[in-house]
């Protein structure tokens, strides 16, 4: 049936056109009045509800997480975050274990409809704490480096009571560290300084990459940050932690497992991103 106002199609058990609210009738007299104060508009009640607009933000991230793709990113993450309990340096990241059950709870959502922003709030949470704490141990190392530069008897006094003096004796400590404090303190905050740029210009861009997708999609803007740097980030982090999977394959294989799986991580999403969110700069 069509509107005799608005011309607008609609079912033909409609008593009240859902455009423009004007009751269905077969003749030209059924077209609201809007001039008139007599004119009765139906109540709020019996107008059709309008299907919702989605995001196109939002319908992306919901083919995203739907894909087997980000199944095997769980899997991968769960993975690479539970084995170093078994390897020869046994320790937890608590970090990454928020990640992990955070994407389990997105991809089991994204099962029973659109993903919930609120969960991916969380993991830019995550990135963000993760950038926090290394921009303390660039603090930290930074610190260290001027202390050994311009004093280096602290240093003496650290490292003379670390080790045993039978290992080495205490005055060989002593001639090195008065001769080379301050090539120590200048390693000490390149090292630092080159922390803390690095993850600027990384976790800082994924951060605001994975910040800009949650708020976008709760405020309806079709729009991402940083995401050709997101995902060239994420090729550079694979390549550095497979180096350093090969490079512990002898020593400790289960941390060179964790490494391989969190390397093939960073590879998918990378993958992940360039399929569907290829049309954003």
């Amino acid at each position: 049936m069509r509107c005799n106002y608005c011309q607008s199609e609609f079912e033909d058990s409609a008593k009240f056109c859902p455009v423009c609210g004007a009751p269905v009738g077969p003749s030209e007299d059924n077209k609201p009045d809007y001039f008139s104060q007599a004119n009765e508009f139906p109540p709020q009640s019996e107008f059709v509800p309008s299907v919702p607009m989605i995001n196109p933000l939002h319908a992306k991230t919901d083919m995203l997480v739907k894909d087997n793709l980000f199944l095997a990113t769980c899997i991968l993450h769960t993975v690479a975050t539970a084995l170093p309990l078994f390897g020869e340096f046994k320790g937890i990241n608590v970090i990454l274990i928020i990640i992990a059950v955070f994407l389990w709870i997105i991809y089991a959502e994204s099962k029973k409809g659109l993903p919930n922003p609120a969960r991916i709030r969380i993991i830019s949470g995550c990135i963000y704490a993760t950038k926090v704490v290394l921009y303390v141990l660039g603090g930290l190392l930074a610190l260290m480096g001027i202390i050994s530069f311009f004093s280096t008897k602290p240093w003496i006094k650290l490292f003379t009571d670390a080790f045993d003096a039978g290992t080495l004796p205490s005055n060989d400590f002593e001639r090195f560290f008065s001769i080379g404090g301050w090539i120590i303190g200048i390693t000490f905050i390149f090292a630092a300084l080159l922390i803390i740029i690095l993850t600027y210009f990384s976790y800082g861009k994924i951060h605001k990459f994975v910040k800009s997708c949650y708020e976008n999609i709760q405020s309806g803007v079709d729009a991402l940050e940083n995401r050709n740097t997101t995902s060239v980030w994420l090729i550079v982090f694979a390549v550095f932690i497979g180096i350093t999977a090969l490079g512990s394959i002898t020593s400790d294989p289960v941390s060179s497992i964790a490494f391989g799986c969190q390397a093939a991580t960073c590879v998918i999403s990378h993958l992940l991103i360039k399929k569907y969110y290829y049309e954003y700069n």
